[in-house]
This record gives C-alpha cells, sequence and structure tokens, in this order.
C-alpha cells in the first residue's frame, strides 16, 4: 500500500512539473492581453429609470 501512494504521489508530482513550463505562461499571459489592442471600452449604459408607481 505504501509503494502504491509512493508512485501517486511521484506521479502527481511529475505531472505538475512537465504540465506547466514557463514557456507556456509566457505564452498564455501575451494572449491575455489581446482585448488591450482594441482602444478604449465604452462606458456601461446607464441604468433604466426608476418605474413611477
Amino acid at each position: 500500500m505504501k509503494k502504491i501512494i509512493l508512485i501517486l504521489l511521484v506521479a502527481c508530482f511529475y505531472i505538475s512539473m512537465v504540465s506547466c513550463t514557463p514557456e507556456e505562461v509566457a505564452d498564455s499571459t501575451q494572449s491575455a492581453t489581446c482585448c488591450g489592442n482594441e482602444g478604449d471600452l465604452p462606458p456601461p449604459p446607464p441604468p433604466p429609470p426608476p418605474s413611477g408607481g
């Protein structure tokens, strides 16, 4: 039982180390800034007037 737990822990550690490399993180941050290239965002529409009653 201890060997199975050790193997699972080592496998999870290995997967976590390999799954996210610094190059992938740098690429994802550059693609996340795509929305800033469109200019300023327009302001939100004004709230609707209160319904009188």
